[in-house]
């Protein structure tokens, strides 16, 4: 593991950005790709971790399939694995991911006639899957935990005789998600509708694009507006980034007009500009929202703005202990953020009480080591621990900041 040590000698911040393909849709579209049997050619697949996992699983027809700490991979991979015939794998990852819970999914899926088993405990991969065309029907799904159980099941669907039909639960998270992969399912040519539950027909036309290309990733973008929030000026374009995307993380636009940061869009992409207008205090619900947690949480921490995010439980289920993990490595700074149950809490401090840590550790979880690497130019330097971490989403993150003026170096 390589640890980097991270400062901006100006904390000016000028230049434009390719941001990494969607993984989130990237990985559905591969998924569909074999669903559907179509041809089409995908553009701009991902490099992240996550896609390439994705891409060498969707292959493997037996034996073992290790998605490591792939949490989409292991979703959608458990129904397509279970919907394929003669298909028989062992289906594991990372110790986290094996306590990453799969319970509503697998329930859903043994409902409907799948052969999957538990190798270890109830409710947690590993997972036997061996498998066989799938009717459909009706199914009810507990997606309190995470949107993928059902977005799983919709890219499944399409090969079913009678069609699925999902009945949501009350407290359906990242609803956003559910419909970025019926938006896709429709381009695809799929008949989705989605009102109080989820219905899928059998797919009948052959209308999959010839072509398909993975736009930019929003949900990447948010850690360049936390940069450019905290720098002293600049102005960053995020290239080929759009307003009309179907990515739910597209928020951040509007969430950090906020707080200092104006976004225009051109031919080239999206502009952010720093106007340094914010918000005396804050309160966001983010149960659709629940990826942009990190670098807002780390963001108003550092400009010492008083906030409340609600209905945040789930992200103690994501590559970590998310809640957890943000007010262990603030709290280290002298930060006042707390967990109370479905909330996260930050609340104002004197300034002249932070500390600087010795480093910032990663917990194996791509989102905070970016979501903490900002703190640089709050700081004079920090250090970052197990930075190969980004990689998942976004391997050429460090390689990036560099391009905008920051100074990193590795540490033993």
């Amino acid at each position: 593991m390589s640890n980097l040590r991270i400062k901006h000698p100006t904390k000016q911040l000028i230049g434009n950005i390719t941001l990494p393909a969607s993984k989130s849709i990237c990985n559905r579209v591969m998924v569909l790709n074999k669903v559907l049997s179509s041809n089409t050619v995908i553009q701009n697949i991902s490099t992240a971790d996550d896609c390439v996992i994705m891409q060498h699983a969707l292959q493997q027809t037996q034996g073992s399939v290790d998605v490591k700490n792939a949490g989409t991979c292991m979703r959608f991979l458990t129904a397509y694995y279970a919907t394929t015939p003669n298909i028989d794998v062992i289906l594991q990852g990372s110790e986290r991911m094996h306590n990453r819970p799969i319970g509503a999914l697998v329930n859903a899926l043994i409902q409907l006639g799948a052969d999957i088993d538990y190798i270890d405990k109830d409710g947690f991969p590993p997972l036997r899957i061996k498998g066989k065309n799938l009717h459909g029907g009706i199914v009810s799904v507990d997606a309190s935990t995470s949107s993928q159980f059902v977005s799983a099941l919709m890219l499944v669907a399409p090969n079913f005789k009678n069609g699925l039909s999902i009945q949501l639960g009350k407290h359906t998270v990242s609803k956003p998600y559910i419909n970025l992969t019926s938006d896709l399912l429709k381009q695809f040519g799929v008949d989705v509708t989605i009102q109080e539950d989820v219905v899928i027909k059998p797919y009948q036309n052959q209308t999959a694009p010839d072509t398909f290309f993975i736009e930019p990733d929003w949900s990447a973008a948010a850690f360049w507006y936390q940069f450019l929030a905290l720098a002293k000026e600049g102005d960053i374009t995020l290239n080929k980034l759009t307003s009309n995307s179907a990515q739910g993380d597209a928020i951040i636009a509007n969430y950090m007009e906020r707080f200092g940061i104006s976004t225009q869009y051109n031919s080239q992409g999206a502009l952010l500009t720093k106007n340094n207008n914010y918000l005396e205090n804050a309160c966001y619900d983010m149960l659709n929202y629940p990826d942009m947690v990190p670098a807002m949480a780390v963001l108003m921490c550092a400009l010492n703005i008083p906030c409340t995010f609600i209905n945040v439980a789930h992200l103690e289920a994501k590559e970590s202990k998310r809640l957890t993990a943000l007010c262990t490595e603030l709290g280290k700074c002298g930060f006042d953020i707390t967990q109370n149950g479905s909330e996260l809490h930050i609340n104002k401090i004197v300034k002249e009480n932070l500390i600087k840590p010795t480093s910032f550790n990663t917990y194996q979880d791509h989102r905070m080591a970016m979501a903490l690497a900002p703190l640089a130019l709050l700081f004079d330097d920090v250090l970052i621990n197990d930075i190969e971490v980004v990689a998942k989403s976004y391997p050429h993150f460090w390689d990036d900041m560099r391009k905008v003026g920051f100074e990193i170096t590795t540490e033993s």
